[in-house]
């Protein structure tokens, strides 16, 4: 969760540096600004979702005769731009043992804060009819208007949008007067209130993306740039029209909630009227190509950001049907090392794959030999003889290839008997402690001994130990190791104590001494 929030932030800030580069090309034009961020907005929500989460499907260039292939958009991404290669690794090994409280808490938060802001725009609006039930009906310069003692210049109100005017106004000249009604019905025309409440109840679907906020900050300036604009060409004076921004700005107005108001800070006050009475530059053409090349070559990397998934999940692929024949070769038992066993077993044309300890889980076909599952990332491999009985199958996941042979139901049997009677005795194998401890130290040390582990784990911990000695180095040495059960695959668990936390262990021993298996979670 925290490095998918990561992403979507480092996506947003593209997208709005983006929308910022459009915005000076466009304001180089004489054209509308606003439209880019409200664009960035919404981009910013749906890529990150989008690429994450959606595969298309190809369409048959080369005829039906051709399989259709679905490609995951996260798979199109450039894994050199994943948010997992630009934490350090310290946060990545880390995360194994605090992952599951981290993302509980992250989704709760998330929750409330959303919940929180949604009430809060609610009450912003019922604030907002209350007050406004209680302003004073008048007219400026034959034009309907709220009249209040503090706010405004503003517009309020989304399905019949009304003009505040404060009473400091009524005084003033006629031409302040009308620069005033001249911005306000400006807005109202171009339906800046509505955009604006639009982009606020977005944020609420991602309340802790910081750049999106920014995003919001940029559209409310380019929605008064884009007015100022348009006053300017409805026949406005600018000396006359930037005369009246300064007074409304050094005139404080009380909140009434999100609303398109005239007032402004002091500091963008300052840049609204340079903008005003800026000139083109004599090569602002160019600058402008510049610009929008840049701002779509923004847009692009955005896009190629990997998600935290992009490796993850299973593969969408084709499944395939075979004939039954083909099928019931296949069927049969395969052994996993000395204690478990893998059943294959058909019903019609499905195939499915039961692991001892396991649920029975369907398995599709992809070719003649190759099956994929669905509920993970993993293949299976028969390896068929003349005849078309496989005598073996390979089990492809997370990056292992462990080679199960077939063997008879016998033999399966007497497996599972034993196994049954370790798991309801709940009785430890002989030495898997020992065993676990010499792992652990060899872990710690940097040096374990390879030659005690089967070549799948070897392989695993080769691979995996770097972060494993992190986290270990971070919880401190063994203070006690407790035997707690045996798991329903017949492994062994052992609660391991350490000077700084707790970890759950499940080991696997064979008969002649060998570690087949080793898992580490966090402790209670």
């Amino acid at each position: 969760m925290l490095t998918w929030m990561l992403y979507v932030m480092v996506v947003s800030l593209l997208l709005g540096v983006a929308a910022l580069t459009a915005e000076h090309q466009a304001r180089l034009r004489r054209r509308s600004t606003r439209w880019f961020w409200i664009a960035a907005i919404v981009a910013s929500l749906l890529i990150p979702t989008i690429i994450a989460s959606v595969s298309v499907q190809l369409p048959p260039v080369f005829g039906n005769a051709v399989s259709q292939k679905v490609v995951a958009l996260r798979e199109t991404t450039s894994a050199v731009l994943s948010p997992l290669n630009w934490l350090p690794e310290e946060v990545t090994a880390t995360r194994a043992l605090s992952n599951s409280n981290l993302d509980d808490t992250l989704k709760s938060g998330w929750r409330s804060v959303s919940t929180f802001m949604l009430c809060a725009l609610f009450s912003s609006g019922a604030y907002l009819y209350w007050r406004k039930r209680r302003w004073r009906r008048g007219t400026l310069l034959n034009t309907s208007v709220y009249i209040t003692d503090d706010v405004g210049p503003a517009v309020v109100g989304l399905i019949a949008p009304s003009i505040v005017i404060p009473t400091w106004l009524l005084p003033a000249p006629p031409e302040q007067q009308s620069a005033v009604l001249a911005h306000e019905r400006s807005h109202i025309k171009a339906g800046d209130p509505l955009l604006l409440t639009i982009a606020l109840t977005l944020l609420v679907f991602m309340p802790w993306n910081l750049p999106l906020w920014w995003q919001l900050r940029r559209l409310r300036y380019a929605i008064e740039v884009d007015c100022d604009a348009r006053v300017l060409e409805g026949g406005q004076d600018v000396a006359s029209y930037g005369a009246t921004l300064i007074e409304v700005g050094q005139r404080h107005s009380g909140y009434v909630g999100a609303v398109a108001a005239m007032s402004e800070s002091h500091s963008f006050l300052e840049t609204r009227i340079k903008i005003m009475i800026s000139k083109p530059a004599k090569w602002w053409r160019v600058s402008a190509t510049a610009l929008a090349c840049l701002s779509v070559v923004l847009v692009a990397v955005a896009a190629q950001v990997s998600p935290p998934n992009a490796n993850s999940g299973s593969t969408a692929l084709t499944e395939i049907e075979l004939p039954e024949s083909v099928l019931e070769g296949y069927t049969g038992f395969y052994r996993f090392g000395e204690n478990a066993v893998m059943t294959v077993t058909r019903k019609g044309q499905q195939l499915s794959a039961q692991l001892t300890g396991q649920p029975a889980i369907e398995i599709y076909a992809q070719s003649t030999t190759k099956f994929f599952l669905k509920v993970v990332k993993a293949t299976i491999d028969f390896v068929p003889d003349a005849q078309g009985h496989s005598t073996s199958l390979i089990l492809h996941q997370n990056g292992q290839n462990i080679t199960a042979p077939r063997i008879d139901s016998g033999t399966a049997e007497q497996i599972r008997v034993t196994m049954t009677s370790k798991v309801q005795n709940q009785t430890s194998t002989p030495g898997s402690e020992a065993a676990l401890r010499r792992l652990i130290a060899g872990q710690i040390s940097g040096i374990p001994n390879y030659s005690e582990m089967s070549p799948s784990l070897a392989k695993a911990v080769r691979e995996q130990l770097p972060r494993i000695k992190l986290m270990l180095a971070q919880l401190g040495a063994v203070q006690s190791v407790e035997f707690k059960g045996v798991g329903n695959q017949g492994w062994d668990i052992y609660d391991v104590k350490h000077e700084h936390g707790n970890v759950q262990y499940r080991i696997a021993l064979s008969s002649n001494g060998i570690i087949e298996g080793a898992l580490m979670t966090a402790g209670p």
